[in-house]
């Protein structure tokens, strides 16, 4: 009785602490579900906040342009602005490499074009500049080509303090040749080149990824005929190559680069390059850069058993309270869909959900402590998250939309929750109803007390709302 009674309780300060919230809603406005990709609010402040997308189409129905929609304090659309790829001729073909808020005024996105016809290809940094509301296009290098098919291979990254930018330009070369890259940094707050350099690796050598670090210095992830191809390291700044290893014989899934202190380390799931295999995400590693040394590499149990999974993707990475806290989401595949490129025939590509988040967490020396669930459903992953993150003044607040509402992780355990906007389809006015909320499409205004969300709906509309009156 006394449980029922507190439960009762419970629910009527949840719902009496909601009814007080002041829910603002925008106006539905129409996006293009099918082209726009890699969605992002930013730029946020108390006065504005936009949503920047990409589309990258060619052949007969060609569209390649950035997107950046305005947004007021009453979550209206008041402008759109849009900008297209430069063009050399109508052959030419275009290749999005990435896109990052600056300085949280300005939006830079990369693109990477060649033609065949002219056999040349060039790298352009398309700025965005809230304050001007103008589009500035600048070519970073432009080089010749062979032809399509051998023209190299363009790599953009951000270090994870967002200092720097990296771009690699791996030149076209046979097994035969020596392998050759253009390695350029740029300061992550003017876009200005901070270093540049070109390097070369042996023949018969190839690299299979690249990270930027905190420091500016390029991390190469390389496989090595000479010892089994297995995996090794070369650290790459303007002084030039240095080689290490990782005292091991694996291969590595996607390493990121953190900071503890001024030190580097190297974060990454990997798997016995020999032996029995169990899977690509049975381990995880702790790397330090400047000892060159494997400190930890965890067996780490769940991840393998995800039918067809594809990939861990690391949401947030924080190095506070004496350890090592991981937010990971899991890319596994959920079944297929018709190639929208051959509409009418057999053709199918995969679809991809994320799902199975969680938090792991990791001594300062890199040892496993524990894994828990966040408790979010499986999401598409062509457009949702299946969890949103942000860390405000040290605590971690997470947001599962329908399926949990925004709330705030309580430290150190995280194995409870208090919530903050309790998000009930049934609460919301008719118009409002049904879609989704976009997991990592929120934010919160602290002068104002507010919290932003999204959703999108099936007709392809989305809205903004703004719940009021949220202490954080």
């Amino acid at each position: 009785m006394k449980n029922i009674l507190f439960t009762c309780l419970a629910i009527l300060v949840l719902t009496t602490a909601i009814g007080q919230s002041k829910v603002e809603w925008g106006s539905k406005f129409d996006i293009d579900t099918k082209s726009e990709q890699d969605m992002q609010l930013v730029m946020k402040d108390n006065y504005n906040y936009y949503l920047a997308s990409v589309v990258n189409k060619d052949g007969m129905v060609a569209q390649n342009q950035v997107i950046i929609r305005k947004f007021d304090q009453k979550n209206q659309l008041v402008n759109t602005f849009t900008q297209n790829f430069p063009q050399a001729d109508m052959f030419t073909l275009h290749f999005y490499k990435g896109s990052y808020e600056i300085a949280g005024d300005k939006f830079v996105v990369f693109a990477h074009s060649y033609s065949n016809k002219t056999k040349k290809a060039q790298l352009d940094k398309i700025v965005f500049d809230k304050k001007s509301g103008t589009f500035t296009t600048t070519t970073l290098f432009e080089y010749p080509i062979l032809s399509a098919s051998k023209s190299g291979d363009l790599f953009v990254m951000r270090s994870d303090n967002s200092k720097y930018i990296g771009i690699v330009f791996q030149k076209y070369s046979t097994k035969k040749d020596p392998e050759e890259s253009d390695c350029i940094v740029l300061d992550g707050t003017t876009l200005n080149e901070v270093w540049k350099k070109t390097i070369s690796f042996p023949a018969e050598t190839n690299t299979n990824q690249r990270v930027l670090t905190n420091s500016g210095r390029f991390a190469f992830i390389r496989t090595v005929k000479e010892v089994g191809y297995n995996n090794v390291l070369a650290m790459v700044d303007t002084n030039g190559i240095e080689n290490k290893d990782f005292g091991a014989a694996i291969k590595l899934q996607k390493p990121i680069a953190i900071s503890i202190g001024t030190q580097d380390y190297l974060i990454a799931f990997n798997y016995p390059a020999k032996g029995i295999r169990r899977g690509d995400f049975g381990y995880l590693m702790l790397y330090d850069i400047q000892l060159g040394k494997m400190l930890q590499n965890n067996d780490i149990d769940g991840f393998n058993s995800i039918k067809d999974i594809n990939e861990v993707v690391f949401r947030n990475v924080s190095v506070q309270n004496n350890e090592i806290q991981l937010f990971a989401d899991c890319k596994f595949q959920g079944g297929t869909k018709p190639d929208p490129t051959f509409p009418n025939s057999s053709f199918t590509v995969p679809v991809y959900h994320f799902g199975h988040s969680c938090i792991i967490t990791l001594e300062m020396d890199g040892k496993f402590k524990k894994k828990i669930d966040l408790g979010a459903s499986e999401t598409n992953a062509e457009y949702n998250d299946s969890f949103g993150l942000m860390n405000y003044h040290g605590d971690h607040y997470v947001n599962l939309g329908f399926n949990g509402g925004f709330f705030k992780l309580q430290a150190p355990n995280f194995n409870t929750r208090e919530n903050k906007v309790y998000l009930n389809i049934n609460s919301e006015f008719r118009d409002y109803q049904y879609g989704e909320y976009i997991n990592q499409f929120f934010t919160y205004f602290q002068d104002s007390s507010k919290m932003l969300f999204a959703k999108r709906y099936s007709d392809g509309k989305m809205i903004f709302v703004t719940y009021a009156d949220i202490k954080l």
